[in-house]
């Protein structure tokens, strides 16, 4: 029985402490709502600017580097290589290698019909960019002033180079009517596009608005490097392959002495087998020693480039803005 008292006072307290809350309320109505009202504003002006100056990741998934993109109908392929973002400055550099897969060497590619549109999300009012060749299949896309929270940037590449095979020449204006919906079908697919965001890019701040000769000497640096790697490799590799006929000939010596004391078919198989690895390899070790020689080949084209770019002479186009 004291128990259900002890609940009952418990209650009564209650009501008539929210009693003397809400006559408190009646009595400062128009201040309470006033503070309400103000607070709503508060909230409301707090998620504006939050939304407005909080970074937010993108929704898009970003391209992974080295990952060819097809664009075009010509059968062309730009693969992102590097992406390098400094916040300080606010210069994002991106850089691209292009591939024409309709030509035997995909190196040689009309760099000046090869464009570029950008799209930033969140990266601010005073952000320009540009498009840098840097060789005859390499560019950079530069951007500045980019904000430091920008989220992502939108990339488009564009081949500008004739597809005779999308031009239509229609014998009757049926054929026309026809016709019509092929060719914007066909114009319609002629992008692929790159997201580049903001959590996805490497960090430096050392990184600069470079020109156009510094980039084209970087660039050449580079393929220098990569083509003294390959020959690193290939190098090994032939070390690694007369290893291997060392000891396919140790095994047909073996071979040869059971041979010598037994009339064996399956140890003359052994023997023929090995012989024929041994052949094998060597045209491995040929093809090996001829990619080392086209790896010196292109140094010395890389090196000489180099030098006429320090020099002041180039081929290539002039950078572009987007």
């Amino acid at each position: 029985m004291t128990a259900i008292i002890t609940i009952a006072d418990k209650f009564r307290n209650i009501f008539q402490r929210f009693s003397r809350f809400g006559t408190w309320f009646l009595e400062h109505q128009r201040r309470n709502l006033i503070a309400i009202f103000s607070l709503f504003i508060l909230i409301a002006f707090s998620t504006t600017v939050m939304v407005n100056i909080t970074p937010r990741p993108s929704n898009l998934p970003s391209t992974d580097l080295n990952t060819p993109v097809s664009f075009g109908t010509l059968n062309k392929t730009a693969s992102l290589t590097k992406s390098v973002f400094n916040k300080n400055n606010g210069v994002l550099e991106l850089h691209y290698t292009i591939s024409d897969g309709s030509v035997s060497d995909q190196d040689l590619v009309d760099i000046s019909k090869i464009k570029f549109t950008a799209m930033t999300d969140h990266g601010g009012n005073q952000v320009t960019g540009r498009v840098v060749p840097t060789s005859n299949n390499t560019l950079v896309v530069q951007f500045k002033n980019l904000s430091h929270n920008f989220n992502a940037v939108t990339l488009t590449a564009h081949d500008k180079s004739i597809n005779t095979a999308t031009v239509e020449a229609p014998s009757s204006v049926s054929a026309e009517s026809s016709t019509a919906k092929i060719t914007n079908a066909n114009s319609n697919t002629a992008s692929g596009k790159f997201i580049i965001n903001r959590d996805k890019v490497s960090k430096s701040n050392f990184l600069t608005f470079a020109t156009q000769k510094e980039l084209e000497v970087s660039e050449s640096d580079a393929k220098i490097s990569a083509q003294q790697k390959l020959i690193a490799k290939n190098t090994n590799a032939i070390v690694e392959y007369q290893k291997a006929i060392d000891q396919q000939q140790a095994s047909i010596k073996k071979y040869q002495k059971r041979l010598a004391q037994s009339d064996d078919s399956d140890t003359q198989t052994s023997i023929d087998n090995a012989r024929d690895a041994i052949t094998q390899i060597r045209t491995q070790i040929s093809d090996a020693q001829k990619n080392i020689q086209r790896a010196k080949t292109n140094i010395s084209q890389y090196q000489k480039t180099k030098k006429q770019v320090q020099e002041g002479k180039t081929l290539l186009p002039k950078p572009t803005d987007l």
